[in-house]
């Protein structure tokens, strides 16, 4: 088994059991420094982990849930439908904006479907750019996700890449062509996760989870 460390906010790993338990050992780590590995998603204290040795002790055996239950500092909490639905909101009508002064400049007529077709291309790179840049970048957020307090992360709770980005923004659009299937699967799905959450490997967490 591979685990990810959380300590003090700064993530390393995948560390193997037997170099944990040596770090453990020497106190490099605490036992209640938080990890994660893909055998058990979700953040959570290093005792929880069968193998994990308690410094000094001589059992293998996981800590029992009683030891683990009290420590929830730093743990993740992820976002669930209907904040991210907010969020999206937020989003649409400050891209919506956005569209309208580009439509403003263009013709109406519908006579001239060429600036129409290049006004719809050029929405759809906006809204692209807009996601996958904002998700890349430091703050890991659209402005609609800023201000209601969430953040796109990978499975690990780091900061994704704009390529990665760009493949999430896309899959947003198969998950509403599916009769918006892919949304409500966020209500439903242990980590609040929806079907453009599971093409791109991303999670969406609160910001205060960190």
């Amino acid at each position: 088994m591979q685990i990810y460390i959380n300590r003090n906010g700064e993530r390393t790993g995948p560390l193997a059991i037997e170099e944990v338990n040596r770090r453990l050992a020497a106190g490099i780590l605490n036992p209640t420094d938080l990890g994660w590995s893909e055998d058990s998603p979700g953040w959570k204290p290093l005792l929880s982990f069968t193998g994990v040795i308690m410094p000094g002790g001589a059992s293998s055996t996981a800590a029992p849930i009683s030891m683990a239950t009290p420590v929830t500092f730093g743990l993740i909490r992820y976002a669930g439908f209907w904040i991210r639905t907010v969020a999206f909101i937020i989003d649409a009508i400050i891209l919506a904006v956005v569209f309208f002064a580009i439509a403003f400049f263009l013709p109406t007529s519908y006579e001239e479907t060429a600036p129409v077709r290049m006004a719809a291309m050029l929405q759809s790179g906006i809204s692209i750019l807009y996601l996958a840049s904002f998700w890349s970048l430091p703050m890991q957020a659209t402005f609609g996700q800023q201000i209601c307090g969430v953040r796109v992360v990978d499975e690990i709770g780091n900061r994704i890449s704009f390529i990665r980005g760009v493949g999430r923004a896309l899959a947003l659009v198969l998950s509403g062509l599916l009769f918006g299937i892919g949304y409500i699967m966020v209500a439903f799905t242990e980590r609040k996760r929806g079907l453009h959450d599971m093409i791109a490997g991303t999670c969406v967490v609160k910001t205060e989870s960190y």
